[in-house]
């Protein structure tokens, strides 16, 4: 009798082994990924109030706003963008990154082309000062040889950085190749 109690503890610890270690082994599997979908987190679950709110604050973009975080999207610098979104609706850090994470650059807006020169930036083509001057502004191409006269090429990089979406090389190749203007 008690050689049949001893085998049937031993039978049960071994059961509950098998059953542990199966479990084990079944959570450290490797999962299938999943597709990456926006779903909003529990975090972000806000009261009718509140969530009319946030829209009321997406409508305080100016379209000088949206354009500009157009061109800070399509120039692949989302978080200047995610800044200029924080600064215009003054939404919390995840959800103007979720914003722009999601933001469609509109494609038939006018300002794109008269804006942002952001293709250029990742263009075969080489961008001459010429090319980036009539792309520019009058007061920003003028801002710019006030710079070059000055000697402040560095400024004058950021500038051009700034207003047309070049790479920092190609900025720097363009403002050492900026003519200098005619002092009076």
């Amino acid at each position: 009798m008690d050689i049949i109690l001893a085998l049937g503890g031993v039978i049960l610890v071994v059961a509950v082994g098998v059953v542990v270690i199966g479990a084990a082994l079944r959570s450290m599997r490797p999962k299938a990924p999943e597709p990456h979908v926006f779903t909003p987190s529990p975090t972000m679950a806000r009261s009718v109030a509140s969530s009319s709110t946030s829209t009321a604050s997406a409508s305080q973009l100016t379209p000088a706003a949206i354009a500009e975080i157009d061109r800070l999207v399509a120039a692949g610098q989302k978080i200047h963008a995610i800044k200029l979104y924080r600064q215009h609706t003054g939404v919390r850090l995840q959800e103007a990154k979720d914003r722009i994470d999601h933001w469609s650059v509109s494609t038939t807006a006018p300002h794109l082309a008269a804006v942002s020169n952001a293709a250029a930036a990742h263009s075969s083509i080489t961008a001459t000062p010429s090319s980036v001057r009539g792309a520019l502004p009058a007061s920003v191409s003028a801002e710019v040889d006030r710079l070059v006269s000055a000697d402040q090429k560095i400024q004058a990089i950021k500038l051009v950085r700034e207003h047309t979406g070049l790479g920092l090389r190609e900025s720097k190749d363009v403002v050492e190749a900026w003519p200098h203007p005619r002092r009076l």
